[in-house]
């Protein structure tokens, strides 16, 4: 059982429990609008992608008009930032990634089949204040020693500060208060179904529109 990722998880669900049931959400201004970014991520497998379109679809069903729903195709897991989309570059995003696109594409394509694949599973739904998310486990940290092997290897700009740490696909961000936060939460929490899937890929794209809903695919490698 991977500890650290259960400690973080409850402490998201500790820190928003309070925030959410009064509404103290954050509405999400970006949402369709263009970005400029370099992002690695994971897909999701097909069985994922079913339960978390089930998953929205019910929440859906419960707030038909507060919602901000992830379409099925850009659905996944975002395994690190390259050139992140609201980060401060001092030559500009596009500029940043032109610079150092040869020498990142040569070394990323370098890790092919160099590490093993490992299973994940989503276990916790938690809603926070800018959004609700399925958390997942790995069993011995697999995805966090890739991270940091990743930065080791590959030449990331200084300039990129945000690192990711735990696992998670988002499921729904918001548009508008919820009607009735009391029954979203009780939902979430009822809902214990755990969805597993194996990581197989990392896929390195090119971001244009947020979250990720226009997106140029530049390498991807496998895993063992």
């Amino acid at each position: 059982m991977n500890q650290r990722l259960i400690d973080v998880y409850d402490g998201f669900t500790l820190k928003h429990h309070e925030k959410f049931l009064t509404n103290d959400i954050e509405f999400d201004a970006m949402w369709g609008k263009p970005i400029k970014g370099v992002t690695l991520q994971i897909d999701l497998s097909e069985d994922v992608r079913d339960a978390l379109y089930n998953l929205q679809d019910e929440l859906s069903k419960l707030e038909p008009e507060a919602l901000l729903l992830t379409p099925r195709p850009f659905q996944h897991i975002s395994f690190n930032q390259v050139v992140y989309w609201s980060g401060n570059y001092k030559l500009g995003h596009d500029q940043t990634w032109a610079a150092m696109k040869k020498d990142f594409l040569a070394k990323f394509q370098n890790l092919d089949n160099r590490f093993p694949s490992f299973p994940i599973s989503f276990i916790k739904l938690i809603p926070m204040t800018s959004a609700i998310i399925w958390a997942a486990l790995d069993e011995h940290d697999k995805i966090q020693t890739l991270r940091e092997a990743f930065k080791a290897k590959l030449p990331f700009p200084t300039e990129t500060t945000k690192g990711n740490t735990f696992i998670h696909t988002t499921v729904a961000r918001y548009k508008t208060k919820l009607r009735n936060p009391l029954r979203v939460l009780q939902f979430l929490e009822a809902y214990k179904a755990s969805t597993s899937m194996m990581v197989n890929e990392i896929i390195l794209r090119k971001e244009s529109q947020y979250p990720t809903m226009q997106s140029t695919e530049l390498a991807r490698i496998q895993l063992q």
